[in-house]
């Protein structure tokens, strides 16, 4: 384990207003543990609080505290906007914790959430007990995935699916038809199921659950962690990568 800290360039300020996260809560149905803040987990891109949901039941029974999942703005259920950055992000984990009147939490983030838990730390380091980054690091993503243009690919194939869905189809035959146009794309099946569980209809038509266009809009700063001169969060830090992965170097 081990503090986190930069050092770029200057500081970076979001132009967008903040905005009301929607989030899933687990609580233990024994005694918590009220001395212990919240865990607060981030998921990354293309993600939503779903994809937490069993392993918050069992961070909930192995710590006693309660746990938010939440959803990134432009993911899940929460607001779609036109600007999207780290900055904006963790001013927006800011807003959750005040609605909730939340002076400190323990903060888990994988990728783009791992990076957003980053740049809250590093911004508000007196409301970090203490910090988790999965599958990211506090700098430009590797080459490896930059001259691939990875997450631009995955984010023109998703283009294509829908609109090759009729909303006639039933959820199960326009699942298999937009993993048909996904193979062609995205040889990783474990990527593509991830992709596929964000496929929903709509009140006309099927749907990505994430806001596609705005995360286009927006990738180049997804890609990049903003500049923030001089601050520094003091207190441990576990960074957890798996051995193979491409987004870690």
């Amino acid at each position: 384990m081990r503090a986190l800290s930069t050092c770029p360039r200057h500081k970076y300020k979001g132009s967008s207003k903040d905005v009301s996260l929607s989030f899933a809560s687990y609580e233990s149905t024994q005694a918590e543990d009220d001395d212990k803040p919240p865990i607060v987990i981030l998921h990354g891109l293309f993600g939503s609080k779903n994809n937490w949901k069993s392993l918050s039941k069992a961070m909930v029974n192995a710590t006693r505290r309660k746990v938010y999942a939440l959803d990134a703005r432009n993911h899940g259920e929460s607001p779609h906007t036109q600007d999207m950055d780290y900055i904006l992000m963790a001013n927006d984990l800011d807003l959750f914790c005040k609605e909730r009147g939340l002076r400190k939490v323990a903060v888990i983030g994988h990728s783009m959430g791992g990076r957003t838990a980053m740049t809250f730390a590093l911004t508000r380091p007196s409301m970090v007990e203490r910090l988790v980054v999965v599958d990211v690091a506090p700098t430009t993503m590797p080459s490896t995935v930059l001259d691939d243009n990875i997450l631009a690919k995955h984010i023109e194939s998703m283009e294509m699916v829908l609109p090759q869905l009729s909303p006639d189809m039933s959820s199960p035959a326009a699942r298999k038809e937009a993993e048909r146009i996904l193979t062609s794309f995205i040889p990783e099946e474990g990527v593509r199921k991830f992709l596929l569980s964000s496929l929903q209809k709509g009140e006309r038509l099927y749907e990505w659950q994430f806001n596609l266009q705005g995360l286009k809009r927006n990738l180049a700063n997804i890609i990049t962690m903003h500049d923030l001169k001089g601050l520094s969060y003091d207190e441990d830090v576990l960074f957890v990568c798996g051995a193979n992965s491409p987004y870690v170097r």
